[in-house]
């Protein structure tokens, strides 16, 4: 869920940031997705230069969080989400890994997105 409308502004003026036209559709999807998950408060803002969309879950713990850029969609699991051991590489195939030792995906479309959903267990198969 997002955590306020005030945060609907934002979510426009980065839409409109997004250069690609499928990148645009996956942001849409991505966020319209996060609005609806129960497990997750989610909040929008600026960090810095960054536009960071972040993912809270009831512990106030952030495992998940994504960056808009002009032509893809920076899909991060941040510690939280590792520590679990739920989740693994070779389940998804497109990971790399930061500085932080975090994982990151790009998404460029709705399909990415559908597949991340999935391997999360936002949605099923």
């Amino acid at each position: 869920m997002l955590a306020s409308d005030s945060e609907a502004e934002l979510i426009a003026e980065w839409l409109a940031y997004i250069k690609d036209r499928d990148t645009r559709a996956a942001f849409c999807y991505l966020v319209g997705m996060s609005a609806c998950l129960r497990r997750y408060n989610c909040r929008i803002k600026w960090k810095g230069e960054i536009r960071d969309f972040q993912f809270f879950d009831s512990s106030g713990e952030q495992p998940f969080s994504f960056v808009t850029n002009q032509k893809w969609l920076l899909f991060y699991f941040r510690t939280p989400a590792l520590r679990v051991g739920r989740f693994s590489t070779e389940q998804f195939g497109s990971f790399n890994q930061n500085r932080a030792g975090e994982w990151t995906v790009k998404i460029k479309c709705i399909d990415d997105v559908d597949r991340l959903a999935k391997f999360l267990g936002w949605q099923e198969s």
